[in-house]
């Protein structure tokens, strides 16, 4: 994660959209750095364009006129108008909001996974696909049922980083130290360890069972052990160890722990996270907090 830089909230004019706005802000004030709020819409470059050009360009016109009113009003609403700053732009979404990251020298992006028109498919579609596949800045993603709260309401005071052992998984941590460190938030870092009997449902003899179970957790406490003490004196920080099904063990630490922000890998050796789109991950998208989804490659402080 960038240094510096501002933060990306891409707005396609519904209520559902605009509930990422909140958490866009509260890390853009924890992190002391403005907000860009961007708008992409398909213009005219299309048969109209070419046989109707006059009115091509009264669409154009009235397309700017419309957006600029939408995304002035937005600034006005959420009170940070002198620390925002508003982009149109016409052509491909993705191709759009990503030109914007690097022009802008964007940190992070932050997104509702559903909205009314193309914001409300990019989780799932190829518009999703292509930002974290691409993205060199994390993609925070505002799922369906995080309940909608006002800017005042928003505090990310407690992190989460789902680990699995290896070191794309690692490679959450520097981005949620930072972010942690910047908010005076505490990091709780989370392993989920199956059971033996789903781990090896078929090759295991049941004479086994126990001892293995014992050395699946006593192994995943000594690993978050190593971790904790590593971050000691950089945050304030914590560890669990849960078992049974992965997704299901994360999401009950993050509802039981009130957790603000997860901060995860999107690719990670054992299913934690292995790919932005993938079951575990998608799991954790419809849960009760916005995931920040990290690219493993990227560099942070």
């Amino acid at each position: 994660m960038r240094e510096q830089g501002p933060i990306i909230i891409p707005l396609d004019g519904s209520e559902l959209a605009e509930t990422a706005l909140p958490y866009a802000a509260a890390l853009a004030e924890g992190l002391r750095t403005h907000l860009v709020l961007i708008t992409v819409w398909e213009g005219t470059e299309s048969e109209l364009g070419a046989t109707f050009p006059a009115m091509a360009m009264e669409i154009e016109k009235g397309a700017q006129n419309y957006f600029t009113q939408y995304l002035d009003g937005v600034r006005a609403r959420y009170g940070r108008a002198d620390q925002t700053r508003a982009i149109i732009r016409v052509g491909d979404a993705a191709e759009q909001i990503l030109n914007a990251v690097e022009e802008t020298g964007a940190r992070m992006l932050v997104i509702a996974t559903h909205g009314r028109s193309g914001v409300g498919r990019w989780i799932y579609g190829s518009t999703a696909g292509r930002l974290l596949r691409t993205s060199h800045v994390p993609v925070v993603a505002v799922g369906p049922n995080v309940r909608p709260r006002a800017t005042a309401q928003v505090a990310l005071k407690h992190l989460m980083v789902p680990l699995d052992g290896s070191p794309l998984s690692e490679a959450a941590l520097p981005v949620a130290v930072s972010i942690a460190a910047s908010l005076g938030a505490r990091v709780s870092l989370v392993r989920s360890v199956r059971w033996a009997v789903q781990a090896y449902p078929y090759s295991l003899p049941d004479a086994y069972v126990p001892q293995i179970d014992e050395e699946l957790e006593a192994g995943a406490k000594a690993y978050l052990r190593r971790m904790e003490e590593a971050l000691k004196g950089k945050v304030e920080v914590d560890a669990f160890v849960v078992r049974g099904g992965i997704a299901d063990g994360l999401m009950d630490v993050a509802d039981k722990q009130a957790v603000d922000l997860v901060v995860m890998t999107t690719h990670a050796r054992a299913g934690i996270a292995r790919a932005a789109l993938g079951s575990t991950a998608d799991r954790m998208l419809q849960g009760k907090a916005p995931v920040m989804l990290v690219r493993p490659e990227e560099k942070t402080p």
